[in-house]
């Protein structure tokens, strides 16, 4: 490149803007994450713009690396794996002369030492070089095979994006922007394995394979031999990246992609040959969007069963319109051509591939052939003759693609059952193997979630859940899982056929008009008042808040980074389409959303609560809440002002002006050192509010579960115009477990869940708050089964209490 020491100094520079202040708490911060929070953004269009770009890129990330590991600055470790791995991921061609991947591998085997979450999330990437070095591009097949729905073979993966949004007046136009992207922009099978067969190509040959002439070759397949191309170049890739030995492997896979070349591109007329490597972007995955009404997750289950019945086979209708139009197929050339097919596997046990085969693959009898179309041109046979000499026998030993695509499993466990060891003559032989099974240990994680139990290489299908929202949106969200808890503890279904992840986007806060009439809609930003309690009620506005993603942000750095910060743009800026010079038409927000669902899989754990609600009929209720609960007048106003222009009728007062109660109030207080003290009292109040409490980096104790409880207190009041309530005071205590009913018969109060007006309850007369148990659980210890390998657990609210788990980067240690 002409311009290479330009680029190589803005790659660097933007690079540095990424890693600016990460972890790093300042009064000034808020006023730079406008500018910080689309650096990754600005840093992949620039990188697009040319394929030496990646390499590029690879490199000054290395160099950054080396000087965080002789700084230990920790705080950079995982920001350095995600660049490193979704770099890697997009990377047209990385040379197998080029030392780039063994370097990275050496370097980041040196943070398995560290604390976490540093060797976590630098033994994920250690697997994906590993996959790389055998396999070049195969992250980016796996990828995209599991998003479109169409892996080739028997054991397969499948992923699900779902788009969770509210009704249609409630949507911003940003969030509305993404779902319309994502939904228009669906590739057809056909476009999407030529994608993958060039991809394939150009990872393994780069610029010795002619992509051009190889585009046009292929363009002019009919969709049963694309179909079949496909799945010869996934059996190539998948059996190298099973293969024990590095060499060997990228060795095998480079010259069988260049003879399955050389039998499929006969250009035809008009083809110019280019030999250039091209920058070839990931597709949009297949997205679903659901309007979000009740608080439960019954529709998933329509959406799997509809998502199935159009998934069978993508190239069945497209290959039976083409027969129709013009049947050029010999039906009995094909008989006997497969027989030919059979003779020839049964015979391979004496070819050169017979090392291949063990000796209970030869006891199960001829090998079946794969079930073909009803009819096959030729070229399909040619294909197929060509594709067997790579296929992987179908047995209990060939089941890798699906361990190397799980969380825990990876090749080391295949290596060392079949007697090999990972070796590499450069160096991996002088370091040990850092990925070998260990057992599991006990861990103070108090949940033990269903979605986690049993094994998980067994679940077929990966569902992404995508809420778009503040902490109503989140608290909806806790309620549809514990309802789904409780549905899956009865009759499992839903879990047993999938793997849920919940990707929790922030969106601006929805305001609400004031008293004085007239819906005003105003942006909020990330330094918005956390609840009603704290915003003037008479002529002033109601936000939704978003502390539980201001508390994923100060667990993570990098989701605070990426995906919170990005309220502090406004809705023009976050719609903006990307760069012209690359084919994608992705706007600032959709890149973020995909960014965020490919890359964080780390599930953080956030604490639900029950309440036990008695209404003034003798009627018991049970709900649960994540973020808050408000009793009494802030209760009441939050309904009031959701109706907006109808609530100038209803006079909406202040504090001072607010009907107190007499209630008696019993709470728990808990300290730092695990101790708690029982407080009953009785008192004159108008509101009584819980929050969780997860503003303040202090407040993340995991070794205790808290609510922070705000009592206003009325000491003094009087009848006069001017204020009813004339003294009050407002205390705060941090708390687990609460009671609240009235002193008098007849006594009763309004409680409103997680801000959400459609959780608004009226005449309660008794409230117990208290942390919400995984549904089946008992108080007894004893009754606790432990997985096998893992320690019995040394208290049982250890192990029963149930925790919503939010998707981030990376997850602080219990």
């Amino acid at each position: 490149m002409e311009s290479s020491s330009c680029t190589e100094d803005r790659i660097q520079h933007v690079l540095e803007r990424c890693l600016c202040g990460l972890g790093i708490d300042t009064p000034d911060k808020q006023l730079w994450n406008a500018g910080l929070c689309i650096n990754r953004w600005c840093l992949e269009e620039l990188v697009k713009r040319h394929p030496e770009n990646f390499l590029i890129l690879l490199q000054k990330i290395l160099k950054k690396t080396k000087e965080v590991l002789e700084e230990c600055r920790y705080e950079l470790v995982v920001p350095l794996t995600l660049l490193f791995s979704s770099t890697l991921l997009q990377a047209p061609h990385v040379a197998a002369d080029l030392v780039l991947l063994q370097e990275a591998y050496l370097l980041f085997h040196s943070f398995l030492t560290w604390p976490e979450p540093c060797s976590s999330a630098s033994k994920r990437l250690l697997n994906v070089l590993q996959q790389e070095l055998r396999a070049p591009g195969i992250s980016f097949q796996r990828l995209v095979q599991s998003e479109q729905g169409i892996s080739p073979g028997i054991h397969h993966s499948k992923t699900m994006t779902v788009l969770l949004v509210g009704p249609v007046e409630d949507v911003p136009p940003e969030v509305q922007s993404v779902s319309d992207q994502l939904i228009s922009s669906q590739h057809s099978c056909r476009d999407v394995s030529v994608l993958l067969i060039l991809h394939a190509f150009q990872a393994a040959l780069g610029s010795n394979q002619k992509l051009q002439t190889l585009r046009c070759a292929l363009q002019s397949k009919r969709p049963g031999e694309l179909e079949y191309l496909m799945e010869t170049v996934n059996n190539l890739m998948e059996n190298a990246a099973s293969t024990a030995d590095l060499s060997t492997a990228r060795t095998t896979l480079i010259q069988s992609m260049e003879r399955l070349g050389e039998s499929i591109t006969s250009p035809p007329e008009g083809c110019t040959e280019t030999g250039n490597v091209e920058t070839l972007v990931l597709p949009s995955p297949k997205c679903h969007t659901c309007s979000w009404e009740n608080d439960n997750f019954d529709f998933l289950n329509s959406l799997l069963d509809s998502d199935m019945d159009s998934a069978a086979d993508c190239f069945l209708e497209a290959e039976i319109d083409e027969e129709d139009k013009n049947d050029t197929s010999v039906d009995e050339e094909d008989e006997a051509e497969g027989n030919k097919d059979v003779d020839f596997l049964n015979n391979r046990v004496e070819s050169d591939f017979s090392e291949d085969i063990t000796h209970e693959d030869v006891q199960e009898g001829p090998p079946k052939l794969r079930k073909k179309p009803k009819k096959k041109s030729r070229s399909i046979l040619g294909v197929e003759r060509f594709s067997s000499f790579f296929k992987t026998p179908r047995s209990p030993g060939s089941c890798r693609r699906v361990q190397s695509m799980g969380n825990r499993v990876d090749f080391t466990k295949d290596a060392q059952r079949n007697g090999s060891q990972l070796k590499h003559p450069t160096f991996l032989s002088k370091h040990p193997d850092p990925l070998s099974p260990r057992k599991h240990v006990c861990v103070r994680r108090r949940p033990i979630l269903s979605c986690y139990e049993g094994v998980v290489e067994e679940v077929p299908t990966l569902v992404r859940v995508v809420v778009f929202g503040g902490d109503k949106e989140a608290g909806r969200l806790a309620r549809a899982y514990s309802d789904l808890q409780q549905k899956e503890s009865k009759c499992p279904r839903l879990t047993k056929t999938c793997k849920l992840q919940f990707y929790l986007v922030p969106t601006r806060g929805r305001t609400t008009g004031s008293a004085g009439g007239g819906n005003t809609s105003t942006e909020g930003s990330t330094g918005s008042s956390r609840s009603a309690a704290s915003v003037e009620c008479n002529g002033g506005v109601l936000e939704d808040s978003t502390d539980i993603a201001h508390m994923l942000g100060l667990m993570d750095s990098w989701y605070e980074r990426n995906v919170l910060s990005l309220l502090s743009l406004s809705s023009e800026v976050l719609c903006q389409p990307a760069c012209k010079e690359v084919s994608s038409t992705e706007n600032l927000l959709t890149d973020m959303v995909l960014y965020y669902c490919r890359h964080a899989d780390q599930p953080v754990l956030l604490q639900l609560y029950q309440a036990e609600l008695t209404l003034a009929g003798g009627e018991r209720k049970r709900e649960v809440f994540l973020h808050s609960l408000e009793l009494g007048h802030s209760a009441g106003i939050r309904a009031v002002k959701a109706m907006g222009a109808a609530s100038k009728r209803f006079g909406i007062d202040k504090e001072r002006e607010a009907v107190p109660l007499d209630l008696r109030v019993g709470y728990n207080k808990v300290a730092v050192s695990g101790r708690s003290q029982w407080t009953q009292t009785e008192m004159v109040c108008t509101s009584i509010n819980l929050y969780k409490a997860c503003r303040k980096p202090e407040q993340l104790d995991t070794r205790i579960e808290s609510l922070q409880l705000t009592m206003t207190e009325v000491l003094k009041s009087s009848k006069s115009k001017k204020g009813y309530n004339q003294h009050i005071c407002v205390s705060e205590v941090k708390v687990d477990k609460v009671q609240v009913h009235g002193r008098e018969d007849g006594t009763t109060f309004a409680v409103c869940l997680d801000q959400d007006e459609k959780k608004f309850i009226q005449s309660v007369t008794r409230c117990e708050v208290s942390l919400c148990s995984k549904s089946g659980s008992g108080s007894d210890w004893r009754s606790y089964k432990p997985s096998p390998g893992q320690v019995q657990p040394l208290h049982p609210s250890y192990c029963s209490l149930l925790c919503l788990p939010l998707t981030s980067f990376s997850a602080s240690p219990p």
